[in-house]
């Protein structure tokens, strides 16, 4: 009997970082806040947008450069990481395909960007009654995201790193499609380096 194409872990995965998009769209309707940050025609032109897709595929690049660098550097927590991620991520992708890992790439991109940066980080940012409240804003949300990638200490810090990251590129374009496409983009392509030497991804 041939393997299944999309296993369980896959389906929940989608479920679980579509879902906080969902939430984020629905929390901030309840509150009267948009999460969905310079996103639609009704808040940017499509000019603006363009050139915000244009920036978040331009700032996956660091995010690149900072993998190979760790792989390279083979830094011993940093790989024990890799391993871990590694584990993961062969749990949802037993037979990986392409379109799976865009998929889940792309869940995760418009889910967790809508609900860390959308909603959290531009929520407080606006509630918070204190000086520099974007900046808050922007580390309390970070850290937020850093517990919500919680595989262990170092995978925690290196994800909150990665939300200050997103966070500043909110914070630059007031567009929330620089860190979607961000996002999205790197973990399409960090799911299938880890991924690639293992299986043929068809």
């Amino acid at each position: 009997m041939p393997p299944r194409a999309v296993s369980r872990p896959l389906v929940f995965a989608i479920l679980v970082e579509g879902g906080l998009g969902v939430v984020a769209l629905l929390v901030g309707w309840l509150l009267g806040h948009s999460p969905a940050i310079g996103i639609s025609l009704a808040s940017a032109t499509l000019a603006d947008q363009v050139r915000a897709i244009g920036l978040g595929v331009f700032a996956t690049f660091p995010l690149l450069a900072a993998l190979a660098a760790a792989d390279w550097w083979a830094v011993p927590a940093v790989s024990r990481v890799r391993d871990l991620a590694q584990q993961a991520v062969r749990q949802i992708f037993p037979n990986p395909r392409w379109w799976q890992i865009a998929l889940v790439a792309s869940a995760a991109g418009f889910g967790e960007e809508l609900l860390f940066r959308g909603l959290l980080q531009a929520g407080l940012a606006e509630l918070l009654p204190v000086p520099h409240a974007p900046l808050v804003a922007l580390v309390a949300a970070s850290l937020l995201f850093g517990a919500f990638h919680w595989l262990s200490t170092t995978y925690a810090i290196l994800a909150t790193l990665a939300g200050v990251y997103f966070g500043s590129l909110l914070l630059y374009s007031d567009s929330l499609w620089p860190p979607i496409i961000a996002h999205g983009l790197y973990d399409f392509l960090a799911l299938w380096y880890l991924l690639a030497p293992n299986k043929p991804i068809g």
